[in-house]
């Protein structure tokens, strides 16, 4: 899987790139594990757009790859084809 935001590109499943996002923004220590911070992505884009964004439970993989196409349709970012 590739996305696009803004200027950078990031490639790798959607956990590993969930996983990137993490590391980048945030302390690791706020955020233990990558499905906690899907979580807490998904909770304040609910917040600030109104929309519901729901994710399955349990696989990280599925949930980061729901999130990234509830973004794109919000036009938060772009994913481009392998």
């Amino acid at each position: 899987m590739k996305i696009r935001m803004e200027e950078d590109i990031l490639s790798g499943t959607g956990a590993e790139i969930m996983d990137q996002l993490r590391a980048r923004v945030f302390d690791p220590t706020e955020f233990p594990d990558t499905e906690s911070y899907i979580w807490f992505l998904r909770n304040n884009v609910m917040r600030t757009t109104g929309l519901d964004f729901p994710l399955p439970d349990g696989d990280v993989e599925q949930q980061a790859r729901m999130m990234f196409a509830q973004l794109a349709k919000v036009g938060a970012l772009t994913i481009l084809e392998n």
